[in-house]
């Protein structure tokens, strides 16, 4: 029995404390008047601070009487115990004095801060104070008789102080205690004749409540009351009343499981509301729903306003405060804020860790439950016939559906905590039991390692209370107990019937109703209660004191009559055997599963069965599959079982293979093991750690355990407790069992593994059997037992001591520290369940936690501390006696030592015993003259990203080597289940990219981890990712890289493998070479002053040293236009640089001799071929650059017009870049040239800043270019002439011309376009244009009046003029002033130049060798390889060749290539132009000719773009693909015509993997001039060409000796430097021998090639991505034939396996031909005959004759719609380059006027000079005229202000302000045709909604610009051009992206005036336009307009 009450206080205002108001402090409080009893209870004693509570708000008075308020508030004592006050508050009328200043007189609310109390209540009544108030006694003075400042004045009014009644108890009845307040009150108001020292003894003394279970209590205080008062009828379950439902109700589903969420992991919640009641049901009811769960953090449901301080504890809570306090709470970052009132829950975003919730399907199955007991109809709201629900038994009140509510959570827990009784483990019975919680085994066994939530509930303070609580298995039971025992049948039974749910729930809730309302039978109880408006009485006299005598008197009689007559007290909760309730699952009872099948299983119980059996190869077969399967739990755990069933006795010695294999699988199990079964897999293997063992030699035993250290579970101190805790569970249940088990003593017991009868009774029952005897065990038994228990715990721990110390002492401990890495060791205490599931972390920062030094004594003492700390903690927690402890402590460091001299030993014999025998390492096939430089480093080839056949051969375990010609892998794949070949890759040393040093790569095979390795990539397409295997030490790998960089960039060309192997011996020293310029410090610096000149545009002083260049060059005139730089990367201008600066050598010296012999070389020979030296024909050959001194790079002879003479040839060089002026390549059989040349010099950005800003042209810029106009028309006197009649061009059948594909398919304007002829080509100069009536050229007489200017010499209007020469040039060069009419035109073109080529190829080897397997599902191969943009540069090479071949063929005219530096993009344009339209050169001789000519001897710079010069080892130059994406598109023209070329598609790819491999020095060098100066073209020109028809009459020798003059297979050795091999004369050899680069489908025919350039008709080059790994790449032929010569016999009748990615598919599976030329030479070697060559053979063959088929018309239209299609990309090209170049020029008339000219000033037309008032200046663009000439000008205003000598910037065909020079083949791609058309796009005036100027700001350079802006209602668009006459608009803004449009602030534009108001804004998402007009009106205009368009 207790006291319904413990203490009654009555709390009123402090009117007596004069407090100055703070933030903090209030400016009043209450006190406490009076309390009984007036002294503490010896149980209870009195809280302080309860007038806090009572006013939550503060005391503070109020102007009205509000109600009495009733409210609850929960305090917390020291012990933890909830005091429960009850407070009932009322109001009562007080008088006070009000002090205010005079100044303030008239404002009332101006308050002097200390107001003081000027009357008090007289005779009990306030009419005194009304007539103080009224006579107003201003005296002065206070009442404390101090002065008053004679500036305040005293007010006096009535205002109400509160008052509270207050109960005090520990027991939650707040209705009964709301009903007692409520009496006492109603019998003060009333003035009842009752005494309240009655009623208030009555309450404290007299009533006395049963407890848990007891019976209901009715009685009277003492007022003429009935009250009951009914106990519930378990301690343990909550009552709640309704307020569950209330909740709900007010947060709703979602937030309220939120919320429990929070509050089970332990974080802040801060409720608010305007209601007391509310917080406290609220809060209530959060903690009932935790249950079985108990609260223990910090609990207010009502925090008073002066505590809110409080919410800053860094502590969980729960709280409460007013919602008005609200304010003063928003800077708590990690309290979760609940709106009661307005059902909000706030998670602050900072909250670390989040919320975690419920594991799925829980969460969903908890709101679907929710939503069932809350929205019953929901099921039925859309049925169209609902059902009738049945009645229930009982009306579901309110009370009833907060029963069901909690009933939902109940099961929640049950079902979350399922089985949790399985992991209690038990360590000690007597004298008290002892139980802990084993966390991991339950989540691991529950697979919820990853839930969150349930992780943290296990790690919180409520679990631990929870456990301590329930644990015990013989104790009193509940409501949730009987729920756990009966959940898993509940959940079966409502898995068959899905009805039988919420009956189950509704039961449940009945049991919980039951518990609160034991009695259903309603007590009739009488409670007084006031009238209303009883409180608003004006005479109401205060509350009268209580005599507390009286109380005392009544309280102790009524404890004396409770003592004589104690009631008895319900025994309902009796001590029972708590039942076990359903077991986790067995964690080695295993099921096969899909992932996991029988089949594996019994695979790994033969493994382990053969390695016991001594079949070590069996065993190995299977290990692959084994540790494929170890990945599964349960393979895991029937792994230890199977180990553990081969243990007899406590040791199990093994062989050494024996002893490795099982290592090997306990490694893998533990490192595959998870949060899942980790510690289950741990403390399973931790006893056969000491029982596996093998014998190093006598007396020396290693055993498992310094095997397997490297895991953290070891440092993991929980796993050791709970470990530990298991086996003292099994040790003290063996106490108490009536019968031992067999074989106990022969083996040492597993806590895990040791199998345990079923009919055995559990440590939980053991327990609660001997708790309940314990009341009849005598106490000398009990202190057996307890000593007992005791010496377990201790044996354990010695026991577990040793284990822990053989574990964590490394076995290497006592090898000297420099001899291994110093390692640091924590010891991780953390109190997760798992390193592996949060992270471990090291129990303390102190140096002395772990040990960092590998001393052997430094180590002991570390572990020793680590141990003797395990003790501490295990030996505490089980109740170990203190000199046991000590005991422990004192033999731990004898352990220890003891343990590190064992280890030494056996550390040094492992070491010395030989380990597993490795596969034997091969040597590689060397090529001829190929050494290994540097010993093997044995390793494995791993896995990388692609996704081949291959994959399944690696990893692969070898050797990798370095030669010094090659990086070769040798080995065997390491799972020869898959194969048992060789695996070689190997890729040239000069081919390497990229050397990346990698680390930790994990071998799936062999589980192991190894922690260095490279990542080697070649431009070769091949990826070496090596992993060194262990015994490869760091040093041994850093030398390798350290040879390998050396290697990859030699100190001298001569280094490289082409000239160290074999080939003819230049005698006597190495060849004169020039000082390296920049080799010194002081060089560098001067070099890089010189290059920052050069960009700024000094000019550089004339040098005095010889040159080979022309000296006297103006060096401004070097520098190529600001727009043709910007389309070099800053790679080309350091190579620019250093390929000039090398220029300085000494003069070259060219005997008439040695000239003769270079009119031997094969280009040479092809040029006269050509008709190219023919004088007819109107060239001739020169050798003005014999000495290399005109040009650098430029061939020694070259093709010139006949009539310019070497001089001006010489003087032509200044205008072009490099000196590398235009020239005949090639010549067509109707005349027309194809003529190649450099980009040609233009006027510098700077040089063009330092000249006058004027519009004159000086007479300097025209006679710069007087040699250059004189070439162009020697040029142009060669070409054919033209006849430009119509009638010759047929319509109809394949040979449409251009013209007429021109006429069909132009519409009207774009002919009216193509008809102006005034198109003229920017590489023309002006002198051309005065001196064009001697060219002999057609010339038009008519002169520009309109828009048309007609031609007399066309037969039509609509003719398409036929030009004679077309240049293709870069569009830097598209608009300048330069303009004449020779027939000729500028074609300004896009194209890939080396920093697109570059950036496409990185991404191309990215996406055909990637390094990893990309995770992302949506980036595929094929998309890498588009996203490349590699197939769109081949594509826009083939469009551009195309269109050589169409204009040269089709057009008969000429074409001048005029890009770049002339030596890339040139070089693949031309050589396949000449592809294309010369048969010769598909064959193998003229393919050589074709690249020794336009790629070799005119100077394309291999050896930079492949990046093997010397100097070149310091920088960073990415390699540039140039020569490859030619060969690639060569692949391309093969495909597409496989019967055009002589050679196979092996030829091409043996070609691009040698380009870069220098294995010959054909592709060495940059030019010509560099092989001359090494000696190597001298000797080449000697020795004439290796060509069967010109090698000096030997044709028929293969001997290597008649080919060189000396023979390296004698092996002197000489210093001489060797001259290496030619490519093509090593391929010719070949070819001699066999057909390995023939096409026998070739057919020669003399069609001209024209191959589909579109990305879909393109294949990607199989080079990219094929690989034979049998005997690495193919293409070193010595390498691949040396053991495989092919015997046909053998393979007829044979089936054979190939494998792509492994095998040579073309040698393993030849084509018909090489079979029966195989079969000849069989044949005659049976006969006894010499077998002949295969040539001979296939020349004698004769070709049979074949009946010609006609052509079926389907056929022809394929082939005339491809070859159409063809000539309407050439006309894009045309097109494009119009448009891009002159359509300003058409569109845009000059305004002349007359001006004075006082300065000499050329003409823009004829360049003559102007002088006195006879000149005409154009108002726009500035440009000068004379009168005459201004009707024959062009119409290509700009509409501003030119600068002399610089082209304007181009209008690119993208939209935009600015526009883009850079070649793009990626814009070629994708730009069609119809945004040409638009171009000519008639302004409709609908589309023009509202036009006119505006001033534009520039985004960039903040400058102001008119233009003409054009608002389009229709296309939603505001578009601006730059005048009124054009159609392309300069940019469009999308109104749909406008965002607002607003007035600006003025600005200044320029020098003149503005309007303020005329600046607008426009904004939009992208960026804000800034907008002026000319006045305020306009601008309004626009304004209004734009915004009518927005909406």
């Amino acid at each position: 029995m207790s006291r319904l009450a413990d203490y009654f206080v009555i709390v009123g205002y402090d009117n007596d404390k004069e407090k100055i108001p703070t933030e903090n402090a209030p400016l009043m409080c209450g006190k406490i008047i009076q309390r009984f009893p007036e002294k503490d209870w010896t149980d209870t004693p009195f809280i302080e601070g309860i007038e806090w509570f009572c006013q939550p708000l503060g005391w503070n008075l109020s102007y009205e009487k509000h109600e009495p308020k009733f409210f609850t508030s929960v305090l917390t004592d020291i012990d933890a115990n909830k005091h429960y006050c009850a407070c009932l508050s009322f109001y009562e009328t007080m008088a006070i004095t009000l002090n205010k200043k005079v100044v303030d007189e008239e404002d009332e609310t101006s308050v002097v801060a200390n107001a003081v109390t000027s009357a008090k209540y007289q005779n009990g009544s306030p009419l005194a104070i009304c007539n103080s108030v009224v006579n107003g006694t201003g005296n002065g003075f206070n009442t404390n008789g101090s002065s008053m400042p004679s500036s305040l004045i005293s007010h006096h009014t009535v205002m109400y102080a509160p008052k509270c009644l207050v109960l005090i108890s520990r027991l939650d009845y707040a209705e009964t205690f709301k009903n007692c307040l409520g009496t006492i009150y109603t019998v003060y108001i009333e003035n009842l004749p009752y005494a309240l020292e009655t009623l208030i003894g009555n309450i404290l003394g007299c009533i006395q409540v049963p407890p848990p279970g007891g019976p209901q209590v009715r009685f009277s205080i003492g007022a003429g009351d009935k009250q009951s008062l009914q106990p519930p009828q378990s301690l343990t379950l909550p009552i709640t009343g309704t307020a569950v439902y209330f909740i709900f109700k007010q947060l709703g589903i979602k937030n309220v499981l939120i919320l429990l969420c929070a509050v089970m992991t332990e974080n802040k919640i801060l409720v608010h509301s305007k209601s007391y009641f509310h917080l406290t049901e609220s809060c209530k009811a959060l903690v009932a729903l935790m249950y079985p769960f108990r609260y223990t953090h910090v609990y207010i449901p009502i925090l008073p306003a002066p505590l809110t301080e409080v919410l800053s504890t860094p502590t969980p809570f729960i709280m409460g405060i007013h919602s008005s306090l609200q304010s003063d709470i928003t800077d708590l970052l990690d309290v979760i804020v609940v709106d009661l009132d307005g059902g909000l829950v706030t998670i602050p975003p900072s909250l670390t860790p989040p919320v975690p919730v419920l594991p799925s399907p829980l969460w969903e199955q908890t709101q679907e439950l929710l939503t069932m007991i809350l929205f019953p109809n929901l099921s039925q709201a859309d049925l169209a016939f609902p059902t009738q629900e049945r009645p229930t038994n009982y009306p579901k009140t309110d009370a009833t559906i907060d029963k069901e509510l909690r009933a939902i959570f109940m099961r929640l827990f049950a079902q979350l905590l399922q089985g949790y009784r399985s992991c209690l483990t038990l360590i000690r019975i007597h004298p008290k039991p002892v139980i802990t919680f084993h966390k991991a085994g339950f989540l691991g066994a529950r697979d919820l390692i990853e839930s969150e939530f349930l992780f943290r509930v296990l790690d919180s303070m409520f679990f631990t209370s929870f456990v301590n609580e329930r644990g015990p298995p013989w104790r009193p039971s509940d409501a949730w107990d009987e729920l756990y025992s009966s959940m898993n049948e509940l959940l079966k039974s409502e898995g068959n019937n899905k009805t039988l749910l919420q009956i189950h729930i509704s039961e449940l809730g009945k049991v919980l109703y039951e518990n609160e309302i034991p009695n259903q039978q309603m007590y009739a109880q009488k409670v007084l209660r006031p009238p209303e408006g009883a409180s608003h009485r004006i005479h109401q006299p205060a509350f009268p004191r209580i005599h507390s005598d009286k109380v005392e008197l009544i309280i102790n009689d009524g404890m004396r009559k409770n003592c004589i007559t104690q009631k008895l007290c319900s025994q309902r909760n009796q001590n029972r055997t708590i039942p076990m309730g359903p077991r986790l699952p067995e964690v080695l009872d295993v099921r096969p599963n899909l992932l996991n099948s029988a089949r594996r299983l019994e695979v790994l119980r033969t493994c382990v069965a053969y390695i016991f059996e001594n079949k070590i190869a069996d065993a190995r077969k299977l290990v692959p599959a084994v540790t494929r399967t170890l990945k599964h739990r349960d393979a895991r755990l029937i792994l230890c079982r199977e180990l553990f069933g081969y243990v007899h006795g406590n040791k199990a010695v093994l062989d050494h293979q024996q002893f490795d294999l099982v290592i090997k699988f306990m490694n893998k199990t533990l490192q595959n093991s998870t949060g899942v079964d980790e510690y289950t897999v741990a403390a399973a293997l931790l006893p056969m750690s000491s029982v596996f063992c093998r014998k190093l030699s006598t007396g020396i035993i290693q055993f498992a355990y310094t095997c397997i250290q490297d895991h953290p579970i070891w440092k993991n101190l929980q796993f050791w407790e709970s470990t530990f805790y298991q086996d003292v569970q099994t040790q003290i249940k063996a106490l108490y069992m009536q019968r031992r088990r067999p074989n106990d003593h022969n083996k040492e017991s597993n806590c895990v593994l040791d199998d345990v009868p079923l009919e055995e009774p559990t440590a939980l029952e053991i327990t609660a059997e001997q708790m309940r005897k314990s009341v009849t065990i005598d106490e000398d038994k009990k202190r057996e037992l307890a000593q007992s228990e005791e010496s377990t715990l201790y044996s354990q721990a010695i026991h577990y001591a040793n284990r822990m110390v053989s574990l964590l002492v490394p076995p290497d401990v006592n090898v000297h520290g420099g001899q291994k890495p110093k390692q640091a060791f924590r010891l991780d205490d953390n109190q997760s369940v798992s390193n592996s599931i949060l992270g471990s972390h090291s129990l303390s920062d102190h140096s002395d936690e772990g040990f960092e030094e590998n001393d052997a004594l430094e180590v002991g003492v570390a572990v020793g501390k680590i141990v003797s700390r395990f003790i501490d903690r295990v030996c505490t927690e089980g109740g170990v006696t203190s000199e046991h402890i000590r005991n422990l402590h004192d033999m731990v460091p004898g352990v220890v030592h003891m343990h590190i001299e064992s280890l030494e030993s056996v550390y040094l014999e492992s070491k010395r015993h030989p380990h597993v025998q490795k596969p034997k390492i091969q040597t590689p096939c060397l090529l001829p003259g190929e050494e290994i430089v540097t010993e093997h480093l044995r390793c494995f080839l791993m896995p990388d990203g692609r996704e081949d056949d291959t994959q399944c051969l690696i990893p692969a375990e070898g050797a990798l080597f370095l030669t010094n010609y090659r990086i070769v892998f040798k080995g065997n794949p390491c799972d020869p289940l898959a194969c048992e070949q060789t695996i070689i890759r190997a890729f040239p040393i000069s081919s390497m990219l990229k050397e990346k040093k990698i680390s930790v790569l994990y071998l799936v095979h062999l589980d192991q981890t190894l922690p260095e390795g490279l990542q080697l990539r070649s431009s070769t397409f091949q990826l070496m990712k090596i992993a060194f295997d262990a015994e490869v030490t760091p040093e041994m790998i850093e030398t390798f890289r350290k040879i390998l960089s050396k290697a990859r960039h030699p100190i001298d060309e001569f280094e490289h493998f082409a000239f160290q192997s074999y080939g003819t011996i230049l005698h006597g020293a190495a060849p004169l070479k020039a000082k390296e310029k920049y080799s010194t410090l002081k060089g560098f610096a001067k070099k890089t002053l010189m290059r920052t000149a050069k960009k700024a545009g000094f000019k550089q002083k004339t040098s005095v040293k010889r040159k080979l260049v022309a000296s006297g060059l103006d060096f401004d005139t070097m520098v190529a236009s600001a727009d043709a730089l910007e389309t070099h990367s800053l790679n080309d201008e350091l190579e620019d640089d250093e390929f000039e600066t090398n220029a300085e050598t000494l003069p070259r010296i060219a005997t008439a001799k040695d000239v003769e012999r270079m009119r031997e070389r094969n280009y040479v020979r092809d040029w006269k071929r050509l008709g190219l030296e023919d004088a007819q024909n109107g060239f001739r050959i020169t050798t003005v650059n014999s000495n290399y001194s005109m040009c650098r790079s430029y061939p020694a002879i070259f093709v010139a017009p006949l009539n310019v003479t070497d001089a001006a040839l010489t003087h032509l060089g200044r205008c072009y870049k490099g000196q590398r002026i235009p020239v005949p390549t090639w010549r067509h059989c109707s005349g027309a040239l194809l003529i190649r040349g450099a980009l040609p010099h233009s006027k510098s950005v700077i040089g063009m800043l330092k000249n006058s800003a004027g519009s004159n042209a000086t007479s300097n810029d025209v006679a710069n270019y007087h040699e250059q106009d004189k070439y162009y028309m020697a040029l142009i006197d060669t070409m054919p002439k033209l006849n430009i009649s119509l009638a010759q061009y047929s319509l109809s059948g394949i040979n449409l011309s251009m013209n007429s594909l021109l006429l069909n398919t132009a519409t009207g304007e774009e002919l009216h376009y193509l008809n102006r002829n005034e198109l003229t080509a920017s590489s023309l100069t002006p002198e051309l244009s005065r001196k064009h009536k001697t060219s002999g050229l057609t010339v038009h007489d008519g002169k520009a009046k309109g828009s048309t200017i007609k031609n007399s010499n066309t037969p039509s209007t609509n003719a398409y003029r036929k030009m004679r020469l077309y240049v293709l040039g870069e569009k830097s060069q598209t608009k300048s002033s330069i303009n004449a009419d020779l027939g000729a035109e500028f074609i300004p073109v896009d194209y890939p130049d080396n920093r697109h080529s570059r950036m496409a190829f990185k991404k191309l080897m990215r996406a055909c060798l990637p390094s990893n397997a990309s995770n992302e599902t949506d980036q595929t191969f094929a998309k890498a390889i588009e996203q490349s943009d590699w197939l769109q540069q081949i594509s826009s090479i083939l469009q551009l060749s195309g269109a050589v071949v169409d204009l040269i063929d089709l057009q008969e005219a000429s074409v001048m290539l005029s890009l770049e530096d002339g030596s890339d993009i040139t070089a693949q344009i031309s050589a396949l132009a000449q592809l294309c339209l010369d048969p010769y050169y598909r064959t193998m001789e003229g393919f050589r000719v074709l690249i020794e000519k336009e790629w070799i001897a005119f100077g394309h710079r291999f050896a930079h773009r492949s990046n093997l010069k010397p100097a070149h080892a310091s920088s960073n130059l990415a390699f540039a693909p140039t020569f490859l994406q030619f060969l690639d598109a060569v692949y391309q023209i093969h495909k597409q015509f496989p019967m055009a070329f002589e050679f196979n598609e092996f030829y091409i790819r043996f070609l691009a993997y040698h380009t870069v491999s220098c294995r010959f020095r054909t592709f060495l060098f940059d030019c010509e001039v560099e092989r001359f100066d090494l000696g190597i073209a001298s000797v080449e020109d000697k020795r004439g060409s290796l060509s069967a028809k010109h090698f000096l009459g030997n044709t028929g020798s293969d001997d290597e000796s008649n080919v060189y003059p000396v023979d390296i297979r004698n092996k002197t050795l000489v210093n001489f430097n060797r001259i290496g091999h030619s490519i093509f004369d090593y391929i010719e050899r070949q070819h001699s021998k066999s057909p390995i680069f023939y096409n026998f489908i070739y057919c020669q025919q003399d069609d001209v090639l024209r191959p589909q350039s579109c990305v879909a008709a393109l294949d990607l080059w199989p080079y990219y991505t094929n690989e034979e790994l049998a005997q690495g790449p193919p293409y070193d032929l010595e390498v691949t034939n040396a053991d495989d010569e092919l015997d046909l016999s053998e393979l007829k009748g044979k089936r054979i396996v190939i494998s792509a990615g492994y095998d040579n598919i073309e040698k393993s599976n030849p084509n018909t031909f090489i079979c029966l030329l195989s079969e000849v030479k069989q044949a005659e070697t049976e006969r006894g005959h010499l077998p002949p060559k295969w040539q001979q053979i296939w020349a004698s063959l004769e070709v049979p004759k074949t009946i010609r088929l006609e052509r079926k018309s389907s056929l022809s239209s394929i082939f005339y719609h491809g070859k159409l299609q063809h000539k309407r990309s050439t006309l894009e090209i045309i097109m494009k380059g119009r448009l891009t170049g002159y359509q300003d020029k058409f569109f845009h008339p000059h305004r002349f006027e007359k001006h004075p000219y006082t300065t000499p000033t050329n003409c823009n037309h004829c360049t003559k000079l102007l002088w006195g008032p006879v000149g005409y200046r154009c108002m726009d663009c500035g440009n000068s005229y004379h009168e005459k000439c201004t009707e024959l000008s062009l119409k290509n205003c700009t509409k501003y202000k030119a600068v002399e000598g610089v082209a304007p910037p181009n209008v690119n065909i993208s939209q935009g302000d600015t526009s883009s020079i850079a070649s793009s083949a990626a814009t070629t791609a994708r730009t069609s045709s119809h945004h040409f058309y638009n171009q000519f796009s008639s302004n409709v005036a609908e589309n023009r909604t509202h036009e006119g100027h505006l001033y534009k700001r520039g985004a960039l350079l903040k400058n102001w610009k008119q233009r003409w802006f054009v608002l389009d209602s229709i296309k939603h668009q505001l578009r601006y051009y730059d005048s009124v006459e054009d159609s392309t608009c300069k940019g469009i803004i999308d109104l749909a992206e406008v965002q607002s449009v607003t007035a600006a602030q003025p600005t200044q534009i320029g020098t003149k005036r503005v309007d303020e108001k005329g600046f607008f804004d426009l904004k939009t998402c992208r960026r804000t336009y800034n907008l002026y007009a000319m006045n305020a009106n306009l601008a309004q205009e626009w304004i209004e307009k734009i915004q009518a368009c927005l909406q």
